[in-house]
């Protein structure tokens, strides 16, 4: 962000140093299997088991970890063709009403996420080599959604920022 205060920093000051250090964890974790099942597999002659389920998961947990960092960070891939023209006005409504809409998309995935790990939960899905239950990792997904609609709300909040000014 800015050097400028914003509303609702404290939430920035809250989540995200939390959400970074657990996708730096995730991350790291996710170096280190790969490191370990290369080495394993072309000098030892011994994958590591169960590696690739592994690597799944930890793939899903760092995607959903870095959601809600990359919405209040504003890091998303945007088109801008049309800012340096865009009257300030219009440019305020547009956040607006992308921020909503994000809101109330993730929330709704949140929510499909919720219901799908309760479904797996009952079933008792695992994975299919290290038999690992599934329903945990939904409901991690399910929760970090959340906390990326609650982000795309915080945003709401805020003044837009343009990325590129208008060079006249």
């Amino acid at each position: 962000m800015s050097g400028q205060r914003q509303p609702l920093d404290w939430f920035d000051r809250a989540f995200v140093p939390v959400l970074g250090y657990v996708a730096a964890v995730v991350l790291f974790c996710l170096m280190l299997l790969t490191c370990v099942d290369v080495f394993g597999r072309y000098f030892l002659n011994r994958p590591v088991w169960g590696g690739f389920e592994l690597t799944e998961m930890l793939l899903a947990a760092l995607i959903f970890a870095g959601l809600p960092l990359v919405t209040l960070r504003g890091d998303h891939v945007t088109v801008d063709l049309l800012d340096p023209i865009t009257p300030d006005w219009l440019f305020r409504v547009q956040h607006a009403a992308a921020c909503a809409i994000g809101s109330v998309c993730t929330a709704y995935l949140a929510w499909r996420l919720w219901l799908r790990a309760e479904n797996l939960q009952q079933a008792g899905e695992t994975t299919a080599v290290l038999k690992i239950q599934q329903a945990w990792l939904t409901y991690a997904m399910a929760v970090l959604m959340a906390f990326t609609a609650v982000a795309l709300l915080v945003l709401l909040f805020r003044r837009p920022r343009r990325h590129h000014t208008a060079e006249l």
